[in-house]
């Protein structure tokens, strides 16, 4: 039976009422506190007339009260909106209009930095300095509310979250999961990836990412532990954290870990309690997956693919076949979920065949907020078309070759970013790198690389240069090479490639 998602919480408070939830520097909650504190807020945004199905916009950080934030919106039947909390006031007044929220729960840096920004009923910490002519209510308002769950029914197909991503207009677009969405994907990932009660994960990537927000649902249903940290722009204290508070996972995306294994002391780190790590947000390259498996000594390394679309999680690989036989896979479906190969017609490809990757299961959107077209364009008769190019093995492992629309067309042949990527990342002179497409005029395209060499100090790109020729045909030599201190990221911590184009 498939429950809400603050029952994730509820039930935990229930099994492990003191057993600690939440971990933060010095500071913890209980699920027994947390739930409460759910509980308080939930009336609280009851009492100030929140209708079952309303959106609620939270702006913050990640924090306890961040997620006390995020449950208590379930709780009282709303649907939590949240967004970067590094969001400008153009932004958040453009998230605020889209979903039409009336409340918004703000942390004290958002509210510093959204200047002018107004909601009609907002709520933040005590001491933080609002704009006029709206209702300002400080988070000790929940101490005079009852810490009893509201009476909502809530049906599995609700709409719980309104998540925004990139859209081809160049405006967001709302990604609109259920309970049943989050909770299916919930389960699967718990499921493959052996949760229990004994686990404790480094939350570094941000909650209103739906991959940082798996990792909180996955351990509130699992009844594990979540120790926040938002020091990752200081690696080094990243580490010992996880060493002091014998944490059992650890979750990234690409740049994630380039940064532990170039820009820190991971490599030279024992920690004894690490069980697994998780890699998603993007295609890491072999060697730098090579790298991760050989410094996480007997922790499983998952390579996993998904979409915000499908709640975060579609593919994972097995760690055995990382280190056996498919390394350049994105893996299996994961379970409830069925991915098939097929044409720009629908029609399912057969092994070997490149194709549309697309997606079945109870954890797909149920579509973009107010956004027919869009919805048309991707949710089809045969499931979600995730706007991924790849194949199927013989054993029906997964392979991407490339992302549709950026996939390079140079003199008339299709070539992967990746595949360029790849390639210059095996010299090991390269901390970080991405290729882009530029006009050319014979060739309609040319790669264009921005690199971040490993030690600026002692570089040779000429070096490089003829590293990456030996690898790659004539055709998909870069013709042209930048030398950057830092690619731009965007918020969920992927290589914001738009940000490249002049």
């Amino acid at each position: 039976m498939h429950h809400p998602v603050q029952g994730f919480l509820e039930s935990s408070s229930i099994r492990y009422p003191d057993k600690k939830a939440l971990i933060h520097g010095n500071a913890s909650l209980t699920f027994e506190e947390v739930n409460a504190g759910a509980n308080r807020l939930a009336n609280l945004l009851l009492d100030r007339g929140l209708q079952k199905g309303a959106r609620v916009l939270m702006v913050m950080e990640n924090s306890m009260d961040a997620v006390i934030g995020y449950y208590g919106i379930l709780k009282a039947g709303g649907v939590a909106v949240e967004v970067p909390d590094k969001s400008t006031t153009n932004e958040v007044s453009y998230y605020l209009k889209n979903c039409a929220a009336k409340i918004c729960i703000l942390s004290k840096a958002a509210i510093r930095r959204l200047d002018g920004f107004k909601c009609p009923i907002s709520i933040g910490p005590v001491g933080s300095t609002f704009s006029s002519g709206q209702e300002h209510i400080t988070w000790d308002a929940l101490d005079s509310k009852p810490d009893t769950k509201p009476d909502i029914p809530i049906d599995p197909h609700d709409l719980a979250a309104i998540v925004y991503t990139s859209g081809s207009t160049g405006r967001p677009k709302g990604v609109m999961l259920s309970h049943n969405n989050l909770y299916s994907n919930t389960a699967s990932i718990v499921s493959y990836l052996g949760l229990t009660e004994h686990d404790r994960i480094m939350a570094v990537l941000p909650f209103y990412y739906v991959y940082g927000k798996t990792l909180l649902n996955t351990h509130f249903m699992a009844g594990g532990s979540v120790v926040i940290n938002n020091r990752f722009a200081f690696p080094n204290t990243v580490i010992k954290d996880m060493v002091a508070k014998e944490v059992t996972g650890f979750a990234g995306v690409p740049s994630t870990f380039a940064i532990l294994l170039n820009r820190s002391v991971f490599s030279k780190t024992q920690i004894p309690t690490l069980r697994y790590i998780t890699q998603a947000g993007g295609a890491m390259s072999p060697a730098l997956t090579r790298r991760l498996i050989e410094h996480c000594g007997p922790a499983e390394v998952f390579i996993m693919y998904g979409a915000t679309e499908a709640s975060a999680r579609l593919t994972y690989l097995p760690p055995d076949r990382l280190v056996s036989d498919k390394p350049l896979s994105i893996g299996i479906p994961i379970p409830g979920v069925e991915i098939t190969i097929r044409d720009n017609e629908g029609r399912e490809l057969e092994a070997g065949k490149v194709g549309n990757l697309c997606a079945v299961g109870p954890n797909i959107m149920q579509g973009y907020w107010q956004d027919s077209l869009e919805t048309s364009q991707v949710l089809t008769p045969w499931g979600l078309v995730t706007g991924d190019l790849g194949y199927k093995d013989a054993d029906g492992f997964i392979y991407l070759t490339g992302r549709e629309k950026q996939m390079l067309k140079i003199g008339g042949e299709r070539v992967s970013p990746k595949e360029i990527e790849d390639a210059i990342m095996e010299s090991g002179m390269v901390h970080e790198v991405a290729v882009i497409s530029r006009p050319d005029e014979y060739l309609s395209e040319v790669p264009e690389a921005f690199i971040v060499p490993m030690d600026p100090n002692d570089f040779d790109l000429d070096k490089l240069v003829s590293f990456t020729r030996k690898r790659l045909s004539v055709h998909k030599h870069p013709k042209h090479w930048n030398i950057v201190r830092n690619i731009p990221k965007k918020p969920s911590g992927k290589i914001d490639k738009k940000a490249l184009r002049p």
